[in-house]
Parts: C-alpha cells; structure tokens; sequence
C-alpha cells in the first residue's frame, strides 16, 4: 500500500509544496567544497517537479543536446548502473518518476515514494530530500554518491510554475 500526504493543505497557503516547479539550477558539490558537472545531466538541466494535492509526485529532468546518436554507448553504460539506494538513476541524460509522497514539515523533510521509474532499479524505492521554501523557490538538497562512488551534496533550486 503506497503511502499518502501526512497533511494536505491549499496550494495558495504559503511554504507549500503543492504545484508544478520548473528546475533552476542542479549543483553537485563534493565534500570539500568543488561543485562538480554531473555528465548524467550536465550543469543545467531542465526539469518539472509536481506534487499533487492527493499525495502524488512525478518528477522529469533532461540534458540539454541528447541526441539519438548518444543512444547506443549510453545504453552500453546504463548496463552498469548499480544505483544507491538513497536517490534515482538518470538513464541516457533523463531522469523521470512518479508516485507518492509523504511529508515531514516540522523537519522540513519530503519522501519520494517511486512508484514507477525509468530505471527498473529505483522502482520501490522511498528517496528522502531535505526542502525549503521561500515564496515561490522551492530548494531541495540530498547527500547521494557520483556512479564512481564519490559521496556529493546535490541541490536543486526550482520556481513555482503559475
């Protein structure tokens, strides 16, 4: 059984998750500071994020410049992918899901819970982020690891889609 929103509230209610976001920026920083350009999804991505007033969530991020060249040695490097457990796989410079999502605001925490995904691996998965809202910028941050194993901080910055 998916889990739900733990509380609904209006989408006009200030700090609201509840809405479509548009990606601003994408930062991958290492621990000592350098901010790094992710390959999966280069430095500046587009992406949309929604979050539905029944508990659903479906989020979608591409690379800039994919071409149907790239496919064929991208699909050979998706054969590698072993994916973490704490964030989801991008597959050929894309990054999409959808399904659920729970709430944590006194801790200022959002769980993703994938109901379905474009790599099979992160299917099931529950991906916490960690979440601020200043009027319409949305920012999200989470501690992953590079495909190589590197630990990083991402951080997502998004605007409130009207």
């Amino acid at each position: 059984m998916a889990l739900r929103l733990t509380r609904v509230v209006r989408g006009d209610e200030p700090g609201q998750l509840i809405g479509s976001w548009s990606l601003v920026s994408r930062q991958t920083t290492l621990a000592d500071g350098k901010v790094v350009v992710d390959p999966g999804l280069s430095a500046v991505p587009k992406g949309i994020l929604i979050y539905d007033r029944s508990g659903h969530v479906a989020a979608q991020l591409s690379r800039p410049g994919r071409t149907v060249e790239m496919l064929a040695s991208e699909c050979a490097d998706a054969e590698k992918v072993k994916g973490t457990g704490d964030t989801a796989q991008t597959i050929l410079g894309y990054d999409a899901y959808f399904g659920t999502y729970t709430v944590d605001e006194k801790n200022g925490i959002v769980t993703h819970h994938l109901e379905a995904a474009i790599f099979p691996g992160d299917i099931g998965k529950s991906i916490t982020r960690h979440f601020s809202l200043s009027g319409d910028t949305l920012t999200i941050k989470f501690s992953t690891t590079t495909r190589d194993g590197t630990p990083v901080t991402r951080t997502l910055v998004w605007t409130r889609l009207k």
